[in-house]
């Protein structure tokens, strides 16, 4: 089973760091496959901007959602929980 995420990048500048983020953040699969490129015309400035058309496939959930949530939404990574501290029975307390 795959998840599937389809977005738009701004310039191959701005895939090629999402590829970069992917391969030192995500712990399992992940492939990117290219879907095609588009010209978007700012009518103010007179420009035009290519608009590359990626789809990301997720061999875990769990990666496609970090890499939405922290890449393309920018939401902070979450902090992990501390483990909560274990009692000492009587042993740990005796040989203390």
């Amino acid at each position: 089973m795959t998840y599937e995420l389809v977005h738009k990048f701004r310039g191959q500048g701005k895939m090629n760091e999402a590829e970069d983020w992917m391969r030192e953040n995500l712990k399992g699969l992940w492939e990117l496959q290219f879907l095609g490129m588009s010209e978007e015309i700012d009518d103010f400035k007179k420009t035009k901007t290519y608009v590359f058309h990626v789809r990301f496939n997720f061999g875990r959930s769990e990666d496609m959602k970090r890499f939405k949530d922290e890449y393309i939404d920018g939401k902070p990574r979450r902090a992990a929980t501390p483990k909560p501290v274990k009692k000492r029975g009587f042993f740990g307390r005796l040989f203390e």
